[in-house]
C-alpha cells in the first residue's frame, strides 16, 4: 500500500456522523490527535457533487526515538534480558511528509471513528519525502515523485492512539496498527512513482556517500480489499538504478534490477497481523497468505569491481498458496526490551527466530529462464542457463522437493563445461520442534553440552528422512576428458534419530575417464587392466524393522564394466531398538543379543582376473601360471588358523578353478537355525566349528 494511503487512514476521537466539511474537519482534528502536522492552502465544498478540494496539501509526521539500539549487540552467554551498552545507543531522528497541489475528495462521511469515501484522488506531482538521522554518524533521504493516485470506496476505522506505557513501547501499538491495515476499498492505484535515493555517512567531519540511485515503479494498484484481505496487487514494471559504496576499494558500484508484470492474488494481511498478536491462540491451522503470485522478466546487474559486473535474469517466477500458522512467539516482547534498552536472552531470541519461520509456508514455487553471466576476463564472459528452479510443499513438516532442471554451463573457467538434467532434494521430514527447544535451552546453558552430548543434539534437529536425485551430469574437462553420471539417488530415513534406520542408494553408468584419478597407482592398475574410462554402478538397501526386529541388507551391489560386478546381502534377527537408540553406551550390549540368519557374496568376473594376472605377471616378471599357483597358495594359508581341512580345501578349490576359468565366485553363510553374535563370537576360541556353525560354502562357476 502506498504511503499517501496510509496516511489517510489515520485519525482520531469519536464524532457523531459528519458529511462534508464536517466529516473533513473531524477527520483533520484525527490527525492532529495523533501527533501529525496537516496543513492545506484552502479547503473548498461543493455539495451538489459532494466533493472537497484541497489545494497545497500537505501531512507531515516526525519526531526522535530515543537511546535506540543502532549497532550489533553479541547476547552469547547472556542469562536472559541485559542492559544495552550505552554506547550502542542513539537517537534517531525521522521525518515522513506527503504532499500534493491538489487533493479531491468525494463523498466523505464520518460515523462514529470510522470514515468512507467514495473517491480521494490526489493530483499529478505528489511528493513523499522521508528522512532519517543518526547523531553524527549518517543521514537518509528519500524523494518521491507520484502521479495518478486514487482511491474509491474507500472505508477506513479510525483507531485510538495507544496510551503510553514504558514497558510495552512497540507492544502496545499492534491494536493501532491492526486498525489502520485492515481497510476496504475498491480501488487503490498509482500510475507513476519516481523515488531518488541518497545516504551518507559522516567520516572525519565529513559526508561520504554510501548509497545513491533511482527507483521507478509504474501501475502500482491494489485492488478489492475487505477488511485487510486484498483480491489484487500488481505492478506493471519496476526499475532500481543504484550505486552502493564498497569499503575495501572505496568505489561506488553500480547495481541495476528490474521487473515486468508483478501480480499477487488473495492476500491476507489479518493473518499475518495475528502472528504477532498474543491474544490469537496457537491453535495450528494453517491460513492461506497470498492465494498466487507471479513475475515476469526479472533482471539484475551488480558491478563486483568497476566496470565488471555479474547479471542474472529470469524470464518468470511463480508462487502458489503462500500460508502462516499462527505459532507462540514473544517478538512483540522482544521489541518491547529493544525500546527499553534490553538486549534479549540468546535462548529466546533464538527459539523466537525458530517460531518465526516455523510459521510460513507455501505450496509451490519456481522460477524459469534463468541465466547467470559473470565475467571470465577482459571482453570474455561465462554464462550458466538454468531452465526451471523449483520448490514445492514447504512447511514446518518438511520439505516436499526442491529441483533444479535444465542446467547449461558451455564456458566455464579454464575451458570447463558442464551440462545438469535434473537434480532434486526432497522427501524431507524435520525433527519435531519441542525436542529442539529443550536442546537450545541446555546448549544456551551450558556451552560445553553440543560437545559432551553430540548424540543428543543431532537426535533433536537431524531431519526424520532425506532424499536426493541426480541425474544426467556431464562435466568436460580438457585434456582430461568427460564425466558423467547417469542417475544417482538416494534416500534415508530413520524411526529412531538420528541412526539411518532404512537406506537406499544406486548410481547408474558414472563415467569417469582413467586420467582423472588422482592416485598414480590406482591410474596405472586400471591402465594395466586396460581402462580408458571407469563405468562405475552401484546399489545399497538397507532396512531395520522396528516390528520384527529384522535388519536387512538387502543388496549391495558394485559392478564396474570390465572388472565385474559384487553383489552381497545380509541379514540379522532380533536386533533391539537400544542398538539405535545409544549406540554408545547400551548398543554393545544389545548387538551381542542380536542373531546371524544369513549372508551371501557373488562376484562375476568381466575381464579383471585375467586382465590382473596378466598385468602383475608382466609387471613382475613372473609366468602366470606360476602366479595362479602362488595365489592359490596364499589363499589356503590364509584358512589355516581356521585349523578347518575340510574348509581349506573348500576355499583351495574354488580359488582353482575360479583363476583358471575366472567367470563367477559365489559365497554364503546359511545356517539352519539363526545364531546368536554371541555364539560366534564364543566361537572364535575354537575357530574350526565355525565353518559348519554357520554353514558356509564356497563355489566357483
Amino acid at each position: 500500500m502506498s504511503f499517501s494511503t496510509a496516511l489517510v487512514l489515520v485519525s482520531g476521537t469519536a464524532f457523531a456522523q459528519d458529511t462534508g466539511k464536517a466529516a473533513f474537519d473531524a477527520y483533520v482534528e484525527g490527525l492532529k490527535n495523533l501527533g501529525l502536522e496537516f496543513e492545506n492552502g484552502s479547503v473548498d465544498y461543493d455539495a451538489g457533487s459532494d466533493t472537497l478540494t484541497l489545494t497545497d496539501s500537505k501531512l507531515t509526521f516526525s519526531g526522535v526515538l530515543k537511546d535506540f539500539p543502532v549497532e550489533e549487540t553479541n547476547v552469547t552467554g547472556n542469562d536472559g534480558a541485559t542492559a544495552i551498552d550505552p554506547s550502542k545507543l542513539e537517537d534517531i531522528t525521522y521525518s515522513l511528509s506527503f504532499s500534493s497541489p491538489s487533493v479531491t475528495i468525494t463523498g466523505l462521511t464520518h460515523d462514529n471513528n470510522s470514515f468512507t469515501s467514495e473517491s480521494w484522488v490526489y493530483a499529478d506531482d505528489s511528493q513523499l519525502l522521508i528522512e532519517g538521522a543518526r547523531e553524527s554518524k549518517g543521514r537518509l533521504k528519500v524523494d518521491g515523485r507520484m502521479s495518478g493516485i486514487s482511491a474509491t470506496n474507500y472505508d477506513f476505522v479510525i483507531p485510538e492512539i495507544p496510551a503510553d506505557d514504558p514497558a510495552k513501547r512497540a507492544s502496545s501499538w499492534l491494536p493501532f496498527v491492526k486498525a489502520t491495515l485492515l481497510t476496504s476499498y475498491d480501488e487503490v492505484k498509482v500510475d507513476s512513482t519516481g523515488v531518488t535515493i541518497e545516504a551518507y555517512a559522516t567520516e572525519d567531519g565529513k559526508e561520504v556517500a554510501v548509497l545513491t540511485g533511482t527507483i521507478q515503479m509504474d501501475g502500482y494498484l491494489m485492488s478489492g480489499a475487505q477488511d485487510g484481505r486484498i483480491a489484487e496487487y500488481s505492478i506493471d514494471r519496476m526499475t532500481q538504478n543504484l550505486r552502493t559504496l564498497e569499503p575495501a576499494s572505496g568505489q561506488m558500484l553500480a547495481q541495476t534490477t528490474s521487473q515486468g508484470k508483478t501480480i499477487y492474488s488473495d492476500i491476507d494481511i489479518k493473518s499475518m497481523i495475528d502472528l504477532f498478536d498474543p491474544a490469537v491462540a496457537e491453535t495450528g491451522e494453517e491460513k492461506t497468505l497470498i492465494g498466487s503470485g507471479s513475475a515476469v522478466d526479472y533482471k539484475s546487474s551488480q558491478e563486483i569491481a568497476e566496470g565488471v559486473a555479474l547479471t542474472i535474469a529470469a524470464e518468470k517466477a511463480t508462487l502458489d498458496k503462500a500460508t502462516v500458522v499462527k505459532r507462540d512467539n514473544n517478538v512483540l516482547q522482544l521489541m518491547d526490551q529493544l525500546f527499553n534498552k534490553q538486549a534479549p536472552g540468546p535462548e529466546e531470541l533464538i527459539t523466537n527466530v525458530f517460531q518465526f519461520y516455523r510459521s510460513f509456508g507455501f505450496a509451490d514455487a519456481r522460477i524459469s529462464g534463468v541465466s547467470v553471466i559473470f565475467p571470465l576476463g577482459p571482453g570474455l564472459d561465462s554464462a550458466i542457463k538454468i531452465k526451471e528452479m523449483a520448490m514445492t510443499d514447504i512447511s514446518s513438516n518438511g520439505i516436499g522437493e526442491m529441483m533444479l532442471v535444465g542446467l547449461d554451463a558451455p564456458n566455464l573457467p579454464e575451458g570447463v563445461s558442464a551440462k545438469l538434467d535434473w537434480a532434486a532434494i526432497g522427501d524431507i521430514e524435520f525433527a519435531d520442534y519441542a525436542p529442539m527447544e529443550e536442546v537450545i535451552g541446555k546448549l544456551m546453558s551450558d556451552p560445553t553440552y553440543g560437545e559432551n552430548n553430540p548424540l543428543e543434539v543431532a537426535r533433536a534437529f537431524m531431519p526424520r528422512s532425506l532424499g536426493y536425485e541426480l541425474e544426467g551430469l556431464e562435466v568436460n574437462i580438457p585434456q582430461i576428458g568427460q564425466t558423467a553420471l547417469g542417475k544417482l539417488e538416494t534416500t534415508v530415513s530413520t524411526t529412531v534419530p538420528p541412526i539411518p534406520t532404512s537406506l537406499f542408494s544406486k548410481t547408474d553408468g558414472l563415467r569417469i575417464p582413467v586420467k582423472a584419478v588422482q592416485d598414480p597407482q590406482a591410474q596405472a592398475l586400471f591402465q594395466g587392466l586396460g581402462l580408458e574410462t571407469i563405468v562405475w554402478s552401484d546399489e545399497a538397501r538397507l532396512y531395520w524393522d522396528e516390528a520384527t526386529q529384522d535388519l536387512r541388507l538387502e543388496r549391495l551391489m558394485i559392478d564396474i564394466e570390465g572388472v565385474g560386478r559384487a553383489e552381497a546381502s545380509l541379514r540379522f534377527a532380533n536386533v533391539p531398538k537400544a542398538l539405535f537408540e545409544d549406540p554408545e553406551g547400551q548398543g554393545q550390549l544389545a548387538a551381542i543379543s542380536a542373531q546371524f540368519v544369513d549372508a551371501s557374496i557373488t562376484f562375476n568376473d568381466a575381464g579383471v582376473t585375467g586382465n590382473g594376472l596378466k598385468f602383475i605377471s608382466e609387471a613382475q616378471g613372473i609366468p602366470q601360471e606360476a602366479l595362479k599357483q602362488a595365489l592359490i597358495a596364499q589363499v589356503a594359508g590364509a584358512t589355516a588358523p581356521i585349523q578347518n581341512e575340510a574348509f581349506t580345501k573348500m576355499v583351495s578349490d574354488a580359488a582353482s578353478k575360479f583363476l583358471n576359468d575366472p567367470k563367477d565366485l559365489k559365497i554364503t553363510l546359511t545356517p539352519p537355525n539363526p545364531v546368536p553374535l554371541a555364539q560366534i563370537l564364543g566361537s572364535m576360541a575354537a575357530p574350526q566349528t565355525l565353518p559348519d556353525l554357520l554353514n558356509v560354502k564356497i563355489e566357483a562357476n
